[in-house]
C-alpha cells in the first residue's frame, strides 16, 4: 500500500527557484528523451508546492502540456530541439535536473600521465582505493573483481551503491552514449546551466527508492502494463501534498517510463532546492543518541568525512536524504 507522503518543505528555500525542468535523457535521436516542467505555486497559508505545466516525449501529443511550438520542424528532443527548448525555458528561477552522468570519471578526464590505479595520487582516486573495499564488503558477488574502476566509477557512484540505492555505473555498460551526450549538453549551454548552481545529476529510481522503498521501485519498472501504470498512480496520488497537475494528464505520464522519469526528475529538484540538501552528508542516517560498542562502525561515515569536497568536482547524484536523517 502506498501512504500519501508528506514532505517538508520550507516556505523560503535556501534555494530560490519556481521553475524545475526534469530531463529524463535518452540517445541522440530523441525517441526516448522526455521532458517536464515544474511551476512553483505559492497560496498564502498554504505549503509550497509545484503544478505540472508540461511532460513530454514529443511535441504535439495530446494531453501533454501547453504546446509553446518551440519544436520547430521536428517533434522529437534531438539536439538542437532539446538544446533550444532548455534556452527558452531557463530563466534566474530555473533549476535544471538531468537523469544522466553530468562528469567523467576521475581517469577519463585526467591529463596527468597514469601511473596506475594502484600508484594513483589524484586525491579522489586515492579516496575510491582507500574505502571501496569496506564500503562494497557486504554487496560484492565476485570476490575477484577489482574494488573500484576510476575510469568508470565516480565517488557518487560507490558511495550510492553501498546505501543500495543501486546507480548506474558511470561509464558501466550502455551509458557511455549518455554520458557523451550530457556532456556535450552541458558544454553547449554553459555558461546558462552552472554544475551545483542550476544544473543538478539526479537518479529517479534512486528518489524513488527513496520515497516509497524498493521494492516500488522494482516492481513499476518490472513492466510496461496497467500494472506498472497503476503503480505509477498511486505515487503520482501520494504526492498530491506537492505536485498539482495543469495541462498534463495523468495518463501520458504513467504510460511512459521516461515521461515519469523526467517528472520525477523535475520533482527531485524542487525538494532538492526547498530542503536544503547538501550532497554526500545526505546519505547518512541519524546519529544514534546513544553509540552500542558492540555495533561494527559504519564505513559509510569515515568515507564521506574523507571525501571532504572533492565531490563538487567529481560530481554527484542528488538523492533525497537518508529515511531518519531529519528532512524527508
Amino acid at each position: 500500500m502506498i501512504r500519501p507522503i508528506e514532505l517538508s518543505l520550507a516556505t523560503s528555500p535556501a534555494r530560490r527557484f519556481t521553475r524545475f525542468i526534469g530531463v529524463a535523457l535518452g540517445g541522440g535521436r530523441g525517441k526516448t528523451t522526455a521532458v517536464a516542467r515544474l511551476e512553483r505555486v505559492d497560496e498564502e497559508g498554504e505549503r509550497p508546492r509545484v503544478r505540472l505545466a508540461e511532460a513530454r516525449l514529443r511535441h504535439g501529443h495530446r494531453g501533454s502540456g501547453e504546446e509553446g511550438g518551440e519544436g520547430g520542424g521536428d517533434p522529437l528532443f534531438r539536439d538542437e530541439v532539446l538544446v533550444a527548448y532548455l534556452q527558452r525555458w531557463t530563466s534566474d528561477d530555473t533549476v535544471v535536473a538531468i537523469d544522466a552522468p553530468l562528469t567523467l570519471p576521475p581517469c577519463i578526464r585526467c591529463p596527468l600521465a597514469c601511473p596506475g590505479v594502484q600508484a594513483c595520487t589524484v586525491p579522489v582516486v586515492a579516496w575510491m582505493r582507500r574505502h571501496a573495499p569496506a564500503l562494497h564488503a557486504a554487496r560484492r558477488s565476485d570476490p575477484g573483481k577489482p574494488a573500484v574502476t576510476p575510469y568508470t566509477q565516480r565517488a557518487v557512484d560507490v558511495l550510492l551503491t553501498h546505501v543500495g540505492l543501486s546507480p548506474r555505473e558511470s561509464l558501466g555498460q550502455g551509458m557511455g552514449p549518455l554520458a557523451a551526450r550530457a556532456a556535450y549538453l552541458r558544454r553547449v549551454l554553459s555558461p546558462l546551466l552552472r554544475l551545483h548552481e542550476n544544473l543538478i545529476e539526479v537518479h529517479p529510481p534512486a528518489t524513488v527508492t527513496r520515497l516509497f522503498g524498493a521494492e516500488v521501485e522494482r516492481r513499476h519498472r518490472r513492466s510496461d502494463s496497467e500494472q506498472a501504470w497503476e503503480l505509477r498512480k498511486r505515487m503520482l496520488t501520494a504526492l498530491d501534498s506537492c505536485l498539482a497537475f495543469d495541462f498534463v494528464w495523468p495518463e501520458v505520464v504513467v504510460r511512459s517510463p521516461h515521461v515519469f522519469d523526467a517528472v520525477i526528475a523535475g520533482l527531485t529538484a524542487f525538494l532538492w532546492a526547498h530542503q536544503a540538501w547538501q550532497g554526500p552528508l545526505d546519505l547518512q542516517p541519524a546519529q544514534p543518541a546513544v553509540a552500542s560498542e558492540s555495533v561494527t562502525p559504519d564505513p559509510l561515515r569515515a568515507a564521506i568525512a574523507g571525501l571532504e569536497d572533492r565531490w563538487l568536482e567529481d560530481g554527484w547524484i542528488w538523492v533525497p536524504p537518508a529515511p531518519g536523517g531529519g528532512r524527508v
